[in-house]
């Protein structure tokens, strides 16, 4: 006897866009899940982004790697303050709070206490995001998302105009033409991303969880608690 099927409205949404999990380079519209502060081991600085477009797909732990050990600003700091403009947020502060991510000793997502930004989380965003190749542990090229840059959720303006006052949007569509021509970040033979953007930070700054250490494949907590959806 055949099934008897009832609509499944996630399943209709997920049928074009690929799953739950953003591995697509592309413009996606959603919300900041949570923001959240670490420091790697060699005392980087990183705000991470996770991300859930309108669609319901998910994406993050997106770093942004904003002061190395020594507390000098790095190229992340940009994409973070790019990231602040088109929130429309201009301080940010932190809480203590539980957040179920994937923790590569343990090999499955947990609880774990982190300092989260309160004035991104629930913010609306737009984030241009671009596939990177990366080189994994064992030696084999993965490909994981990174965030290559943010606009305004409602106009599509990049952070120039919205601080330059312009009402039209005009650098969005060139910077997606350029994306569009070099979807995936290759890697150099020496192992890095050819064509690194200013939220990339050199190999020597990232510690053992940096992105060398992230892999699209493992398995990630649902987003949407954090939003309240």
């Amino acid at each position: 006897m055949a099934r008897s099927y009832a609509l499944d409205t996630q399943a209709a949404k997920e049928a074009n866009t690929g799953g739950k999990r953003i591995t697509e380079t592309g413009k996606y519209l959603g919300t900041i899940a949570a923001a959240f502060y670490e420091q790697n081991q060699n005392g980087t600085e990183i705000v991470n982004i996770m991300f859930i477009s309108d669609s319901g797909q998910e994406c993050g732990p997106l770093p942004l790697y904003t002061h190395n050990g020594r507390g000098e600003v790095i190229a992340g700091y940009k994409t973070l303050n790019a990231l602040m403009t088109c929130a429309k947020v201009k301080k940010l502060s932190w809480q203590n709070q539980s957040l179920d991510l994937y923790d590569y000793d343990e090999q499955k997502v947990v609880s774990k206490q982190k300092e989260c930004c309160v004035e991104l989380a629930g913010k609306k965003i737009g984030l241009v995001l671009q596939q990177e190749e990366y080189r994994k542990g064992n030696g084999d090229i993965g490909e994981r998302m990174v965030l290559a840059a943010p606009f305004e959720h409602g106009t599509e303006r990049m952070a120039a105009e919205i601080l330059g006052g312009q009402n039209q949007a005009a650098a969005l569509g060139s910077y997606i033409a350029y994306i569009a021509k070099n979807p995936v970040r290759k890697l150099r033979d020496g192992g890095q991303p050819a064509n690194q953007s200013y939220n990339q930070v050199p190999q020597s700054q990232q510690g053992a969880h940096g992105p060398d250490n992230f892999d699209d494949d493992i398995p990630f907590a649902p987003l949407h608690h954090l939003v309240g959806a």
